[in-house]
């Protein structure tokens, strides 16, 4: 039997070539009734968090096609108070892969990207901007801001966009180091940003505002660290998608109450949920493909209590004490002091300690096409978490270009995994 969605995908690719302006107008139609229905009619087949949180990102993803000419982009490690508190929509290319790839229809952004020059081993979802940017689906931004964390990718594309776009272009420098040094040095970048993002978008910073969103984004990662302390313990449906949106809390929409009042059902859900019976608890770093049906199929069913997903390294990378009467020693702080930053050991032994906080039984290590950062560290990391006692796989993948998704083979690769963490007391 098709897929709906694939079919939908396709009618929408057919739309592009010559009706950009149709394709551009049914995609954001697409997102607006999206956010209506689970908003409004949300399934009880899905935990209220996820319905409130996907009701809020599909409108914000309709904005974004619709008309992104009033948005700053922005990579996922960019602190957004600053734009949250002067109402500016900040885009991430994580955050638009996802909800495009999801509509089966990012494979023309893909292939534009390589017709632009941009190698077949460039990071997919920067691919996929450059090619909403190219094709005239994203508009034209107010400007373009982005750190030097993590990401080597967004260092090439986002420079060629503001090329493109001919929009100011910030760069964050991030030092290796994690003292209180390297906190100054960032916060004061931050502070420099501000004259050029109100410039940019002929707005002026309300500093006390910016102080209400650090508040704001303290109160929402309070909830989601009780809601980690809860979460080994009990079983609750849908884990990948939730996983996602958990992200875009604490990165792109922390500081907005949209992501305070996720967090705070999430942990409601927690309170509510049952005991856990899934025999196996996974622990997974970096992205995760939920466009992969046959993937979800075994991680995030709602009757699935044979596996379940606890936990992603990048929802919680960045849960540090924030004050909102130093707000931008408090973002600098978050990037800093990211597990992202510095060596990758940092990273590992912050899984390693997450792991055991929600009683994991492994860990899943998915390299995310053209991600440097994960390859790089995959194979010690799996040496260093079996060292530890807890199973992990690597698996290669995509989270948002289908042809590089693996297939059949990831899933027979993942439900081995599994097969083998059941063999384990």
């Amino acid at each position: 039997m098709p897929n709906p969605i694939d079919s939908f995908g396709r009618f929408l690719m057919k739309q592009l070539p010559n009706h950009p302006e149709r394709f551009r107008k049914i995609l954001a139609t697409t997102y607006r009734l999206l956010g209506f229905q689970a908003g409004h009619l949300p399934s009880k087949k899905h935990m209220p968090a996820r319905e409130y949180l996907q009701a809020a990102t599909a409108r914000w993803m309709a904005g974004m096609v619709g008309d992104a000419s009033e948005s700053a982009v922005v990579n996922i490690f960019m602190p957004c108070e600053i734009f949250h508190a002067m109402d500016i929509p900040a885009a991430a290319p994580e955050a638009l892969a996802t909800y495009v790839v999801c509509t089966s229809c990012e494979t023309p952004f893909i292939e534009k990207a390589g017709e632009l020059g941009a190698p077949p081993s460039f990071c997919s979802y920067h691919k996929l901007l450059m090619g909403l940017a190219e094709t005239g689906i994203y508009k034209k931004p107010r400007l373009i801001a982005n750190t030097t964390l993590a990401c080597d990718a967004n260092q090439l594309s986002f420079r060629y966009l503001a090329e493109k776009w001919q929009v100011p272009h910030v760069i964050i420098d991030v030092p290796y180091a994690t003292d209180e040094a390297a906190v100054h040095y960032v916060a004061d970048q931050l502070r420099d940003m501000v004259p050029v993002v109100e410039e940019a978008c002929g707005k002026k910073l309300d500093e006390e505002r910016l102080r209400a969103t650090i508040a704001c984004g303290v109160r929402t990662q309070d909830y989601y660290n009780r809601y980690l302390d809860k979460r080994g313990s009990i079983h609750l449906p849908e884990a990948m998608t939730p996983e996602l949106l958990s992200v875009l809390a604490n990165h792109l929409f922390l500081g907005k109450p949209e992501a305070e009042t996720y967090c705070r059902m999430l942990l409601e859900d927690a309170a509510s949920a049952l005991a856990i019976t899934t025999e196996k608890k996974i622990l997974w770093m970096h992205v995760l493909p939920n466009w992969q049906t046959s993937m979800c199929e075994i991680f995030q069913g709602a009757d699935n209590h044979r596996v379940e997903v606890v936990g992603c390294d990048l929802a919680y990378d960045a849960l540090v004490k924030m004050d909102p009467e130093k707000p931008y020693e408090s973002m600098a702080r978050r990037i800093v002091e990211s597990s992202y930053n510095g060596p990758g050991l940092r990273r590992i032994e912050k899984t390693l300690e997450m792991a055991r906080r929600m009683e994991a039984d492994g860990i899943l290590i998915f390299c995310q096409w053209g991600c440097k950062q994960t390859q790089g560290i995959a194979l010690t990391a799996q040496k260093i978490f079996e060292e530890n006692g807890l199973p992990a796989l690597v698996l290669d993948g995509d989270g948002c270009d289908r042809t590089n998704g693996g297939g059949g083979q990831i899933v027979t690769r993942a439900q081995a995994f599994l097969e083998q963490l059941e063999g384990r007391r």
